[in-house]
């Protein structure tokens, strides 16, 4: 049987909105079967004739209304070297997707800290807005190299517990003091694959539970483009404790535990 999420489905845009830095699209799709989670991702086909990898965008919220059709908030870096062009509102975009295990919630509530860089900063807040209504506590480390480029930061500091900024030269610190004073009992991390080891790092020495994003998706730079369907073996990642043992998170993701991999080798 085929997996229903793997269909394209084209959708209407019916907002392209600034979002400080970023633009967030929002994308109108035939109802979903199963409702989009946190750590999901789509595909968009490439936009430019010399581009042949898809692009694959984080999924920042997502709403269904009986009669209308289930809306997709995308929120992506604006313009810049390499960056793509993004449809208008009234605009068709053909997309594949929800893709991928998303993270997964706690089934009694815990204290959880959210690490999230970038365009994926509206995913981590998403993130946190489903772990507060599953009674859970959840702080959200916000990474960026400069204040612009923190998103949309008035919805962040209404969806988490507490928000923190931090540049990304900074994460370790931050992040071990913060798992410290709340006393969290997961920590997550949503963006670069370079982030997702530092919070496995922080995870493994604290003895608690790590679900982290083991792929790149979005941003401007083409050299970064994976296919999305685990075919391409781009974002291979080596498993810990086994020899030449390898996991896809195209395929077998995004969300993995981040003691499973062996960050040393993908370092």
């Amino acid at each position: 049987m085929s997996n229903p999420q793997l269909r394209r489905r084209v959708g209407e845009v019916v907002a392209n909105r600034p979002l400080g830095n970023y633009r967030q699209l929002s994308v109108v799709v035939p109802t979903l079967p199963r409702r989009a989670r946190p750590g999901q991702f789509v595909i968009a086909p490439p936009d430019a004739s010399d581009r042949v990898l898809p692009r694959t965008w984080w999924i920042a919220d997502e709403r269904t209304e009986p009669g209308f059709g289930s809306t997709l908030d995308l929120v992506l870096r604006e313009g810049g070297p390499g960056g793509v062009t993004l449809p208008e509102a009234g605009d068709s975009l053909a997309l594949t997707g929800p893709l991928g295990r998303g993270f997964g919630l706690p089934t009694t509530p815990v204290t959880a800290v959210v690490v999230a860089q970038g365009d994926a900063g509206a995913t981590g807040r998403w993130l946190c807005e489903r772990l507060r209504a599953r009674g859970s506590s959840a702080h959200l480390l916000s990474v960026a190299p400069n204040p612009e480029e923190h998103v949309d930061l008035v919805r962040a500091r209404r969806s988490a517990d507490g928000v923190v900024l931090v540049e990304p030269d900074s994460v370790l610190e931050a992040l071990t003091a913060l798992t410290s004073s709340t006393n969290a009992a997961v920590l997550y991390a949503v963006g670069p694959v370079s982030l997702s080891a530092t919070v496995a790092g922080v995870a493994e020495r604290a003895g608690v539970v790590s679900q982290v994003t083991g792929v790149h998706l979005g941003g401007n730079d083409v050299s970064t483009d994976v296919c999305g369907h685990g075919l391409c073996g781009a974002c291979d990642l080596p498993l810990a404790g086994q020899r030449e043992a390898w996991l896809r998170p195209c395929a077998d993701g995004p969300v993995v535990r981040g003691d499973l991999v062996d960050w040393e080798k993908v370092r």
